[in-house]
């Protein structure tokens, strides 16, 4: 699946989930600042994330 075809509610927590994976600390990684997090979420937009999410997510994010 691509595009409309995914459902919203995977559309959402792929772009939620990500940001989590990023910055949080891992056994197998150090934690990402918050804003490159976001950078690069915005970076993958219309690639991995569709660009309506991430439009939502960073109103909450950035204010």
């Amino acid at each position: 699946m691509k595009g409309k075809d995914i459902p919203l509610s995977a559309r959402i927590v792929a772009v939620a989930d990500v940001f989590d994976a990023l910055t949080s600390k891992r056994p197998y990684k150090e934690a990402w600042p918050r804003q490159e997090a976001i950078d690069w979420i915005k970076a993958r937009t219309d690639i991995d994330f569709d660009p309506e999410i991430v439009s939502a997510f960073l109103s909450v994010v950035e204010g």
